[in-house]
């Protein structure tokens, strides 16, 4: 198959979405397929990637809204062609995914990797959409696809509750087991971090939904018993916050803000990490702690959303029902006082990975979504009437421009 995926968020940038594009491109790839980006960013050299025009988005700084014309994606498409249209948001290239979909006569498969109600916060009043509004989009958006692709069970049932009527799949993004054994980089020398010193780790974005400040609550109480260091892996609005409370807390000799870094620097902070800590509330899948549980890192989590969809308390993590600072405090307590405990449960996280979430195996349900797709598009047997116009519009572009092929 020929497939393009449209977002506006992809490598290098480091978050959920962009993790799964690339993951699910390179297995695909694996498997002989070929896979196009269509994306306002993208890694240098990569001639499979259409970079489209962007702005950077006003109400968070270091994301980018794509504005591309329609007619050079189409363009693209038909240069290359591809025979599925695979969506990752809802917002720009979503909807230039779907007209282009609609215009080529090509199924369109769509994503819906973000619970769009949680994130309402970001648009400030007075502009900021209602929740009965943010559902009435998802419906739209959703049933205008030939098929949905939910990330976790909860989604799927939380988009059915909307009213979206076209068949919804879980695919959930799987992991890439053999790139979480050795790292590349010491992160405790990159740092200068003690070797005595036990590494407590988040990734994520610095944003109020992911619980950021919670955790550094928690940590200031682990720091009075133990010897601990704090990583926090990536960046967002709230980091101005962080840097202000981890001052108040006298913590920045035992704190470490990276930014937003290269997934491949991520993986290096999985493997040499001790304990990942993670409160959010709002995950689709909860891909970090998956990949912590890949490099072997156990992990302290609340079950709540994709997070509880994806982990089962015992194998590799300790599961609480709300984040409490008691219980999540006791449960960093738990793995840090018993080696025993802690090592059963490295070894349970690796083998719970490899047995439920590898690439190969979720990639195949992947391609599964895909040819549902196909059946349900009907194929035409000439090409659909924007390509035709297309070539005219280019033929007349030729003649503006001064081509022609006596010269």
């Amino acid at each position: 198959m020929r497939i393009a995926m449209f977002s506006d968020t992809y490598l290098p940038q480091v978050n959920g979405v962009a993790t799964s594009i690339h993951l699910f491109r390179r297995e695909l790839e694996r498997l002989g397929h070929e896979v196009y980006v269509v994306a306002p960013v993208s890694p240098p050299g990569d001639d499979k990637v259409l970079v489209v025009p962007g702005v950077t988005f006003a109400f968070e700084k270091q994301h980018r809204i794509a504005l591309p014309n329609l007619l050079t994606i189409v363009e693209f498409l038909e240069e290359n062609r591809v025979e599925l249209i695979h969506s990752h948001d809802p917002f720009s290239l979503g909807f230039r995914a779907m007209r282009a979909a609609k215009l080529m006569g090509l199924p369109h498969v769509h994503t819906y990797h973000t619970l769009l109600v949680k994130y309402r916060h970001y648009i400030p009043p007075p502009l900021t959409p209602t929740e009965a509004a943010v559902k009435a989009f998802s419906r739209w958006f959703c049933n205008n696809c030939h098929v949905v692709i939910a990330p976790t069970e909860a989604i799927r049932e939380e988009l059915t509750a909307y009213g979206v009527n076209v068949p919804i799949d879980v695919v959930p993004t799987g992991i890439d087991v053999e790139n979480f054994k050795i790292p590349k980089t010491d992160i405790r020398v990159k740092h200068g971090i003690p070797e005595s010193r036990k590494i407590l780790l988040f990734v994520g974005r610095l944003a109020k939904e992911k619980n950021v400040l919670f955790i550094l609550d928690v940590f200031r109480e682990i720091t009075k018993e133990f010897d601990v260091h704090l990583v926090l892996v990536g960046d967002g609005p709230l980091r101005g916050d962080i840097e202000d409370r981890i001052k108040k807390y006298k913590l920045h000799e035992r704190t470490t803000l990276t930014g937003y870094l290269k997934r491949e620097e991520v993986i290096d902070y999985y493997i040499c990490s001790d304990l990942f800590i993670f409160a959010s509330v709002t995950e689709t899948q909860g891909l970090v702690v998956l990949e912590s549980l890949a490099a072997g890192t156990p992990v302290v989590a609340v079950a709540k959303a994709g997070v509880a969809d994806v982990l089962v308390d015992g194998q590799g993590c300790i599961l609480l029902k709300e984040p409490n600072m008691k219980a999540f405090v006791q449960a960093v307590k738990d793995f840090l006082t018993s080696p025993g405990f802690y090592e059963e449960q490295k070894k349970k996280a690796r083998e719970y990975i490899e047995r439920n979430w590898s690439m190969r195996a979720v990639t195949k349900k992947l391609v599964a979504v895909y040819r549902k797709a196909f059946d349900l598009v009907p194929r035409p047997e000439t090409p659909p009437m924007f390509s035709r116009l297309g070539q005219f519009a280019e033929s007349l572009l030729k003649v503006f421009r001064g081509d022609s092929d006596e010269a």
